[in-house]
């Protein structure tokens, strides 16, 4: 596991979202001080995922063609103009602008990079190396908001954006400089030449696919309800200081970082399909206790626990796509969840803008947690009966073209 390119790969990931993370919670309220309110605000955290939904399977079909590196890269220096483009904004709207661009460094980044990852996994450890290197999402956005937080309380907001730019600038190094360029077919030959001529037409057509496709959308639509109006609710409705409102978004990833490599293990020996059924059930109870809570501490702690219980469906789900992905093409796999992911963040943000707006901050927590309550079930029973692991013979892994009955 411990390689080069994977070592690369993670400081980039690390260092990238501690950069984005340092800025995305706080362009609510960024934008919020430059007139925008209700589905503006939404849009503000979420544009970007416009882009995403478009972008992202083209990108990850592409890459899976070619090679990964240059994706990567481009992802990168994208973030980098994006986190200088903030400095100079004058209203909301160009706010909103130069986050929509930034959906393309989403595309780019982050399912390219997992695609990478996917190529190098074996069969039957597809639950711990994916799990093993979301920690780097994971603690990259968790640390991202709470030094934001100091750096916006006791310098200013344009010190934050700086330090977002200075982080892209130093992964596009690493990358560069560290990763190898090498494609899908370079190193995996015959094994994977088929899986990437899938046309996007059939990959949807299986059912582990659009279920993928599918839970993506709808988890993306809650967290995309929630998140948005997170810091606002932190900082209006509780009276939280920026740095207690870092320290939130840092206590709930922190958590899910030291929790994840134990659910990556874990889906590895148990039912990834039941994982992610129960992982995204309890969290959308949670969701129902942010939207009740009165308490900043409370929150914290319900933030804490939600991050431990996500990395159950995450790293379920991490390791399904990697199967998924043998199937179709890594790239195409990952494009499309991509594609979910961005359209669940502009569904979400802009409906739980409107609840917002009509009744309230709370209400967007609690149109949250239904979404999440309705993906857990419809993925449930869209996986009933397939198979999300692979056998394993003699060190490689035996692909079934056709999904096959789960064994847990």
């Amino acid at each position: 596991m411990l390689s080069r390119p994977f070592i690369v790969l993670y400081l980039c990931v690390f260092v990238a979202t501690m950069g984005i993370s340092m800025v995305s919670p706080l362009l609510p309220v960024y934008a919020k001080d430059l007139g925008a309110n209700g589905i503006w605000l939404g849009l503000t955290f979420s544009s970007f995922a416009i882009v995403q939904a478009i972008a992202g399977p083209g990108i990850g079909r592409i890459s899976d063609r070619y090679a990964r590196k240059p994706f990567i890269v481009i992802g990168l220096v994208v973030y980098l103009i994006a986190a200088l483009g903030y400095l100079t904004a004058d209203n909301f709207y160009q706010v909103i602008g130069f986050r929509a661009f930034s959906g393309f460094g989403t595309s780019a980044i982050f399912s390219v990079a997992r695609a990478y990852i996917g190529d190098m996994t074996p069969a039957g450890r597809e639950g711990r190396w994916l799990g093993t290197f979301q920690t780097a999402d994971i603690l990259g956005f968790g640390s991202g908001p709470v030094l934001a937080g100091l750096v916006r309380q006791f310098i200013g907001f344009d010190a934050v954006f700086v330090a977002m730019a200075a982080m892209m600038a130093i992964s596009t190094v690493i990358v560069m400089v560290f990763l190898p360029n090498q494609t899908p077919r370079t190193e995996h030959e015959k094994r994977t030449s088929r899986a990437a001529e899938v046309p996007f037409r059939t990959a949807i057509t299986n059912r582990l696919v659009a279920a993928l496709t599918l839970f993506s959308a709808l988890t993306s639509l809650s967290f995309g309800a929630t998140l948005s109006f997170l810091a606002l609710r932190l900082e209006d409705d509780l009276g939280a200081t920026p740095a207690l409102i870092g320290l939130a978004f840092t206590a709930q990833d922190l958590a899910g970082g030291l929790f994840q490599p134990i659910s990556g293990t874990l889906a590895d020996r148990w039912s990834r399909r039941a994982m992610v059924t129960i992982g995204l059930s309890l969290t959308a109870c949670l969701m129902v206790v942010l939207g009740l809570a009165e308490s900043f501490w409370l929150v914290m702690a319900v933030l804490m626990t939600m991050g431990a219980v996500n990395t159950v469906s995450f790293s379920a789900g991490s390791a399904i796509q990697v199967v998924a992905g043998r199937r179709v093409g890594m790239g195409t796999m990952l494009g499309l969840f991509s594609f979910g992911n961005g359209v669940g963040i502009v569904t979400g943000s802009l409906v739980g803008g409107l609840m917002k707006d009509l009744y309230g901050t709370p209400a967007a927590f609690y149109f949250g947690a239904v979404a999440l309550g309705f993906g857990a079930a419809i993925f449930a029973v869209m996986t009933r009966g397939l198979r999300v692991n692979e056998d394993v013979v003699h060190g490689s892994h035996v692909p079934s073209a056709e999904p096959a009955p789960e064994a847990t």
